[in-house]
């Protein structure tokens, strides 16, 4: 070779090669490759029924080798989505990049404990701070309502703030009526990321990772974070106990204690590597003040469960097969109040009224521990007394105001208002015999079948019969009912349903209906009637 001459490549020049010359098959091949990471023999089985001169193993291996090194981003968005979100996806912004201060969004998330306990392999709730960092965990038996909640108020008590968003995931844990009204009674926003979407909240899920790795790993009865983790560790038991078996000697209160040892100990206090300060450090640099929390009451009514509202009855407020009472109850026979429960204690209900102003905890005599006799004795005096005091009351209004009085008074003012009207008198005309209608004498009889057939044929007079009180109320709470569920009905009629419901006559009603029942209250009414 001379010199200034251009050096040769070596090898078989450009699109010479075997897939140069069959592009079919090389088009065939990375379709494979696209959807299924095969092996070469594997795919050379294709080839051999699919093409008349397949290539050989040889220069298989090589052409897949050189597409999978060229367009592994490529495949691995189809054949791996979590491999290529962690390794390929670009990651340009930040997570936390809209977000200015402590505590306005708390991520919350839920993962398996890598550890075995006494009780068998429970969960752990996880929730950060996206500003600072900070943290907490709780370890439950499962991701449900109430260990979210559960979580949210602990938190909020614990740190003394509220956020002013929480991320969560749309798990049936996290999206739940107990969820949002809690959520709905602390004013606080939830921001559901979509399935499959861990970097909407990635922040939760590295705090999971970091505890795995510095903790998790060190405990007893650790699984391992994947299948060969777990069946390296199980190896390893049956070799030292002949066992294939990981023994557990953590109870889940002792797991507990560890995580929030290491939140509370070491996470708080350790340089972060990104923001470059500790998660407490990069708290105080918050731009804005957080919410206070609310006091003690509003939160461990956050904590409760929304069951929805009820009708105290005779027989108190009935949920789940239990009857529920409270002194306070005897005043809200007959209406309506909200109804809360604690699901750690099924043993009392929380009761609103219809301004959501809490009443009483109200009692199951059964599953409070509370004598059945004794209950139902207290009840009744409670009403008992209840009703003494509104007879009281409206006796001293008695005294104050006379009803004969007024009527007295009303005769006497229609007497004069009478004697005070004097009457125009009529227009009339002068009398002419000519006009005069014929004498009952000089008209021609009707036959009899006539006056037979109009006597049949004439309806019978019908004397209305007045409504009882128990017709009146049933009226009253069937049209108030109906414009309760939004049907269509009569605006003079709802506002008469509703003065009435007002009246005493309602609400003596409703009382003789509660502890007698209606046969007993109408068969009572009918007998005085008589």
């Amino acid at each position: 070779m001379t010199v200034g001459q251009p050096r040769r490549k070596r090898g078989r020049p450009k699109g010479t090669g075997y897939f140069g010359r069959n592009p079919d098959v090389a088009d065939f091949v990375e379709l494979i490759l696209f959807k299924h990471g095969w092996s070469a023999p594997r795919i050379l089985d294709l080839l051999q029924v699919q093409f008349e001169h397949p290539p050989s193993i040889q220069q298989l291996r090589r052409f897949i080798r050189r597409l999978e090194d060229k367009k592994a981003a490529i495949y691995a968005s189809s054949r791996d989505p979590d491999l290529y979100k962690s390794k390929y996806r670009l990651a340009l912004g930040r997570a936390d990049g809209g977000v200015d201060s402590a505590h306005q969004v708390w991520e919350l998330d839920t993962t398996k404990a890598d550890v075995m306990t006494t009780e068998g392999r429970v969960a752990i709730l996880g929730l950060i701070d996206r500003y600072s960092r900070m943290a907490r965990f709780i370890v439950a038996d499962s991701e449900s309502g109430l260990s979210v909640r559960q979580l949210l108020i602990d938190t909020i008590e614990a740190w003394g703030v509220l956020p002013d968003a929480v991320a969560t995931d749309n798990g049936s844990g996290y999206v739940n009526k107990a969820v949002r009204s809690a959520l709905k009674l602390l004013d606080i926003e939830q921001i559901i990321c979509p399935p499959g979407s861990p970097e909407k909240k990635p922040f939760v899920e590295r705090l999971f990772g970091t505890f795995m790795r510095s903790r998790a790993s060190i405990l007893p009865g650790f699984t391992g974070h994947s299948v060969a983790d777990a069946q390296r560790l199980r190896s390893r038991a049956k070799k030292e106990t002949g066992r294939a078996v990981i023994e557990a000697s953590l109870t889940p209160q002792e797991l507990q204690q560890t995580l929030s040892a290491w939140v509370d100990g070491t996470y708080h206090h350790s340089r972060h590597s990104v923001l470059r300060m500790t998660p407490l450090a990069k708290a105080g640099t918050s731009r804005s003040l957080p919410r206070r929390a609310p006091d003690a009451a509003l939160l461990q009514i956050a904590l409760t469960d929304l069951v929805g509202t009820r009708t105290v009855g005779k027989r108190g407020v009935e949920y789940r097969g239990g009857r529920y009472w409270h002194s306070e109850l005897a005043a809200f026979l007959g209406r309506d109040v909200t109804v809360r429960r604690d699901e750690r204690d099924l043993g009392e209900l929380l009761i609103f009224d219809e301004d959501d102003r809490f009443v009483c905890r109200a009692l199951d005599h059964e599953r409070a521990g509370v004598s059945e006799q004794d209950f139902a004795e207290a009840a009744r005096r409670h009403v008992a007394d209840h009703r003494n005091r509104e007879a009281a009351r409206i006796r001293e209004i008695g005294r104050t105001f006379s009803i004969d009085d007024a009527v007295s008074e009303l005769r006497r003012r229609e007497i004069e208002r009478a004697e005070n009207v004097r009457t125009l008198p009529t227009r009339t005309r002068a009398y002419d015999p000519a006009f005069a209608p014929p004498d009952a004498e000089e008209l021609p009889p009707a036959p009899p079948e006539a006056e037979e057939l109009l006597a049949a044929r004439r309806p019978a007079p019908e004397t209305p019969r007045p409504l009882t009180p128990a017709q009146k109320v049933r009226d009253a709470d069937r049209i108030i009912a109906a414009a309760a569920r939004g049907e269509t009905v009569d605006q003079a009629e709802l506002a008469r349903a509703r003065l009435y419901a007002t009246g005493g006559e309602y609400r003596a009603e409703k009382m003789l209906t509660a502890h007698f029942g209606p046969s007993a209250a109408s068969t009572d009414r009918k007998e005085a009637k008589l």
